[in-house]
């Protein structure tokens, strides 16, 4: 049987006391008169929570007193009444509110042993909100005990605190992420209409940067704040001098040739994956190239072998993160390009032992696309994937870090 079944954990939570007044500031509500906890045949309880846009969740069971417990990130439960809400007579008491730490928890006192069956979020673009469907049985008091826990990583034996804090012992260890919003200064990017990529970017980079600090264990910086154009080496130098645990950078460029739509990511590859990829890295390219190791004194031919070794453990994590942030972005804004995930040999992203992707956000010589960016509700959802996938990859990439080469 399975004991845990949730979207992702961005934190473990303690089972401290809930207060009704909700202190979040989150992007999510709850729709009172489209949730319920109904029973059904054979014992069977089916809990539905419809929410404005899907958000990560976690499912558990606590006993003394019995309890399945769901916890929401950016989840705030305002008009939710808890006598309208349970129609079970298996669930006795039902308590939610904040727990003060960006998630949110709906605790459901049991009169009998149940444990879960399924549970399945299922995002309808065309209602513009996202289902929740939870379905438990009976089973022993024997059984509930022993599935019952507070959740832990996929397959780990610790915590997810404890593995987004893998980077040393020290609790109040920080994951690094730079924001790299493209162009800026003399730079504008793409520009349609008057608007500028360069001032798109650094605004989604803020709201990003928002939205990433609100997660317990990240910390982020910006390769710029202004609107000024540090340069491809310079850019590189600072992920460096950070000491970055990844590196995100952020574009929405235009396409002369056809039309280009929805949200690519980019890893490094010398070798494009299409003629539109190597133009766009070759757009992008207009300064020498920094790597970001101090080399000097060292022969070329063993420098170009140490960062080709540090490239072949680092590319894999790339291509994870990309992969990762992709699968969120469909939860949140439903659609992305056609070929997602691509290739091209992007400079910036040449920083050897710092896990890096590029984001074209959309393109903004197509209007669809330019909407979306303009959109502060679209742009809110895209952050909200983004943020998913940066800390869904953390607890991943910190699970299989002691197989990587030493």
């Amino acid at each position: 049987m399975r004991q845990v079944l949730w979207a992702f954990v961005a934190c473990i939570l303690c089972c401290a006391p809930m207060t009704k007044a909700q202190s979040l500031s989150g992007l999510a509500r709850i729709d009172a008169s489209k949730s319920y906890v109904q029973d059904h045949n054979w014992r069977q309880v089916e809990i539905q929570l419809t929410i404005s846009q899907s958000v990560p969740y976690r499912i558990y069971q606590l006993n003394n007193p019995m309890r399945l417990i769901v916890e929401f990130n950016e989840v705030v439960f305002d008009g939710l009444n808890g006598k309208n809400f349970d129609q079970s007579k298996r669930v006795s008491n039902v308590e939610f509110g904040s727990l003060g730490t960006g998630w949110s928890r709906l605790a459901m006192e049991l009169t009998e042993p149940l444990g879960l069956k399924t549970a399945e979020m299922i995002h309808d673009q065309q209602a513009g909100n996202s289902v929740l469907t939870i379905w438990t049985g009976p089973v022993t008091e024997q059984e509930f005990v022993q599935t019952s826990s507070v959740p832990m990583a996929y397959g780990v034996k610790q915590s997810f605190k404890d593995v987004l804090f893998a980077k040393g012992q020290d609790k109040d260890a920080q994951i690094l992420i730079v924001l790299d919003p493209g162009h800026g200064g003399a730079d504008p990017g793409a520009v349609v209409g008057g608007v500028k990529e360069a001032d798109l970017m650094l605004l989604l980079a803020l709201e990003l940067k928002e939205a990433l600090l609100r997660t317990q264990g990240i910390q982020v910086a910006l390769t710029r704040t202004d609107d000024t154009y540090p340069t491809l080496a310079e850019r590189l130098r600072f992920t460096n001098l950070k000491k970055a645990d990844l590196f995100v950078s952020l574009h929405a460029d235009t396409v002369t040739k056809g039309v280009a739509e929805g949200t690519t990511i980019y890893t490094l590859s010398e070798q494009a994956s299409d003629k539109t990829s190597a133009q766009l890295a070759q757009e992008h390219d207009r300064v020498e190239l920094l790597v970001g190791l101090n080399l000097r004194g060292t022969e070329d031919r063993i420098a170009d072998v140490l960062i080709d070794l540090a490239r072949q453990d680092n590319i894999p994590r790339s291509e994870a993160l990309a992969q990762t942030t992709i699968q969120e972005l469909l939860q949140v804004i439903g659609l992305v390009n056609a070929k997602p995930l691509r290739h091209a040999n992007f400079s910036v992203l040449k920083s050897p032992d710092v896990p890096s992707i590029l984001i074209e956000v959309g393109f903004m010589s197509t209007k669809s696309d330019l909407e979306n960016l303009l959109d502060k509700k679209w742009r809110e959802n895209f952050v909200l994937g983004v943020r998913n996938g940066i800390i869904k990859w953390v607890g991943e990439d910190s699970i299989v870090a002691p197989l990587r080469r030493q």
